[in-house]
């Protein structure tokens, strides 16, 4: 019994050994694989996870040389769960880069070949700067523009390569493998007989020659391209003398009245030396410089003949027609509604009214005729008290009062507004009032602006109530940007405050 107990114990310590042995080498295992999955990224990816695997590794291996072997193996145990994580993690967040050209396949437009960051990953073997993936020469440097190959000759550059070119010094079009189409008829110039003649291709780029009277001599060429004949005398038949004089209709100019050389074929009835085409007296033998005709009667003398003298009896100008023209207007005195005052066409000989201004008083009455005015002042602007009205602009005697910082207008302004809207309803030639609101430079500008354009606008609604055209005023506000006196004294920026009525004609 006591043998056997002995034996007994023998065999545990030896089992204990031998797990003891094989948990180690589990141990370092397992140390391994952490290590390559530090390798793959889970130092960085599942810090965690590797940290704790490898703690569980350090504490089984202290229990182990411990003795406590089944302690260790709980550790190890333990460890498992942690060493999946970070092996399933390791390379979760690290760069993937297939082609090691350190650009992130994601970001790599030529993944699988090692390239450059400027081409986004992509290789270019022939260093030309284009890219392989856009180079169709990839062996052989080349422009960009030619997608990376070289240029071909090209001496008249059409963009066909001289050893395509069938006319590689005349800059042509690729559908003529080069050549050009001076005339457009779709023929090359190099096969077209007619270059510069819109012509067909069955003709070799010529046009039929017309022939309209069909007897095969072209009109070009035809003296007689309406009547058929022949071909040795130009297109033409036989001379033709209708009216038996010996000359040939085609030269005769009266081919139907028998006539003489000397007046190409006209006859001259009354032998004056005149053809009877050219003589407005073809029966009387008058005078070549009167065409034919003698001289007419000329009662008054004044080189116009009696019969074409609009005033027979009365010695006039040959432009009016033999009538005279007594205030030299060019209006004879016969049409004339003002014969003995210089005047106009248009107006049968009477002067046009003048009215510069447009007041409706006529400049030879208007004792202001620049100046738009009324009846009453004979043509002079209406005086006011308040106010004083020029060509270009309606002065104010005082200033026209606002409530503090606001466009409210003062009562006491009133009268003054009152006038200026009775000038403009009295000065129909005013086509455009502009009401101009101005400040000094006190305070913020652009608040300035904003507040003369409300006080312009509040004279403009003013003016409108007092029966003024609204389309006739246009209110404008500059605020301090235009100021008439320094802005250095209280008085000038009293002037600068101010609205001002500018007058457009």
């Amino acid at each position: 019994m006591k043998k056997f107990i002995i034996l007994m114990f023998a065999f545990v310590i030896a089992a204990g050994c031998t797990a003891g042995g094989k948990l180690y080498r589990s141990a370092l295992l397992e140390n391994k694989r952490l290590e390559v999955d530090k390798k793959r990224g889970a130092e960085m990816c599942a810090p965690y996870d590797l940290a704790m695997a490898e703690s569980l590794i350090e504490f089984a291996r202290i229990e182990l040389e411990a003795g406590n072997h089944f302690r260790a193996e709980e550790y190890l145990t333990s460890k498992d769960l942690y060493a999946t994580k970070a092996s399933l993690k390791a390379d979760s967040c690290l760069m993937k880069d297939a082609d090691g050209d350190k650009i992130a396949d994601d970001a790599d437009k030529c993944p699988k070949d090692a390239g450059l960051p400027e081409f986004q990953g992509c290789p270019d073997k022939d260093g030309d700067g284009v890219p392989d993936i856009d180079d169709k020469c990839i062996d052989v440097p080349g422009p960009k523009e030619l997608k990376g190959c070289p240029p071909a000759a090209d001496r008249d550059a059409d963009g066909i390569p001289d050893s395509n070119d069938r006319c590689p010094d005349d800059k042509g079009f690729a559908e003529f493998k080069g050549c050009p189409d001076r005339d457009g008829d779709g023929i090359a110039d190099l096969e077209d007989k007619c270059p510069d003649i819109k012509g067909l291709k069955e003709l070799h780029g010529c046009i039929p020659e017309a022939d309209r009277d069909g007897d095969t001599v072209p009109d070009s060429l035809d003296r007689c391209p309406d009547e058929k004949g022949l071909k040795e005398l130009n297109g033409c038949q036989p001379a033709k003398d209708r009216d038996g004089d010996g000359i040939p209709d085609s030269e005769d100019r009266c081919p139907d009245d028998k006539g003489t050389i000397e007046f190409k074929g006209c006859p001259d009835r009354d032998g004056d030396g005149i053809a009877d085409l050219e003589d407005k007296c073809p029966d009387i033998k008058g005078l070549k410089e009167l065409q034919g005709c003698i001289p007419a009667a000329d009662r008054d003398g004044d080189t116009v003949s009696d019969p074409e003298d609009r005033c027979p009896d009365d010695k006039g100008v040959v432009d009016l027609k033999g009538c005279p023209d007594r205030d030299n207007d060019k209006v004879a005195d016969l049409d004339d509604k003002c014969p003995d005052a210089a005047g106009v066409i248009e107006l049968s000989g009477c002067p046009k009214v003048v009215d510069k201004d447009g007041d409706g008083i006529n400049d030879d009455e208007d004792k202001c005729p620049d100046v738009p005015g009324v009846k009453e002042e004979n043509g002079c602007p209406k005086k006011y008290k308040l106010i004083v009205v020029t060509a270009q602009k309606i002065e104010l005697k005082q200033v026209i009062y606002f409530q503090t910082g606001k466009a409210v207008i003062e009562r006491q302004s009133y009268e003054m507004l009152k006038e200026v809207a009775d000038a403009l309803k009295n000065a129909p030639s005013v086509k455009k009032v502009i009401i101009e609101g101005h400040t000094d430079n006190v305070g913020n500008r652009n608040l300035n602006v904003s507040l003369s354009q409300k006080r312009a606008e509040a004279v403009r609604e003013f003016l409108v109530d007092e029966g003024v055209p609204s389309a006739k005023l246009e209110a404008r506000g500059y605020g301090p940007d235009k100021p008439i006196a320094s802005n250095k004294t209280s008085a000038g920026k009293a002037k600068n405050r101010r609205v001002e009525f500018i007058l457009e004609q």
